[in-house]
């Protein structure tokens, strides 16, 4: 730094701001911190819609190969016929609904959405066919998972999808 007299002096303070103030715009930008997620929605809830989403599979299913498809001159056996009615009903609501509104039917009635983890973001289609396909697989494995390996968090999402109740998601700014 340069005095007065032209001489250059070896320590002293700093120029008061030759480039700008803090607040200018040659500061480099703040960055924002990662998006919030909500907490996942209470074990209660998740159950209640679940099993909203079961009835529902499993009554329209019902009803629909037991006297919608039999009007039609289907021919199959009764069994197949079933299962591929209520596993059908259950694939749409729990990907094609998730994936269009957000949440299945069940889950929508208690007022939860499905969202990624890691922001809140809307699932992916082949992320919530993923999640459906294990969530076919493990609700029969919790017998054998009781008797063989008990520890480790039984609803852990390997998908990365979590259930939140819509009203944290809203105050947290996730609209849609």
């Amino acid at each position: 730094m340069i005095n007065s007299r032209g001489q250059q002096q070896p320590y002293g303070p700093p120029p008061s701001s030759p480039y700008g103030p803090p607040s200018s715009p040659y500061t480099l930008p703040h960055t924002p911190p990662g998006p919030r997620v909500p907490e996942p929605a209470g074990d209660e809830r998740r159950m209640l819609a679940a099993t909203v989403d079961f009835l529902l599979a499993a009554g329209i299913g019902s009803a629909l190969a037991l006297r919608v498809l039999p009007q039609l001159k289907v021919e199959a056996n009764a069994l197949v016929l079933w299962l591929a009615c209520v596993f059908g009903l259950s694939f749409v609501n729990q990907v094609l609904g998730a994936w269009i509104f957000r949440a299945s039917l069940g889950k929508w009635l208690l007022r939860m959405r499905v969202v990624r983890e890691q922001d809140a973001g809307r699932p992916g289609f082949w992320r919530l066919v993923h999640r459906w396909l294990l969530g076919m697989t493990w609700l029969p494995m919790q017998p054998v998972r009781s008797l063989i390996w008990a520890d480790g968090d039984p609803y852990e999402d390997h998908c990365k999808l979590v259930y939140v109740r819509l009203k944290d998601l809203r105050r947290l700014g996730h609209h849609r």
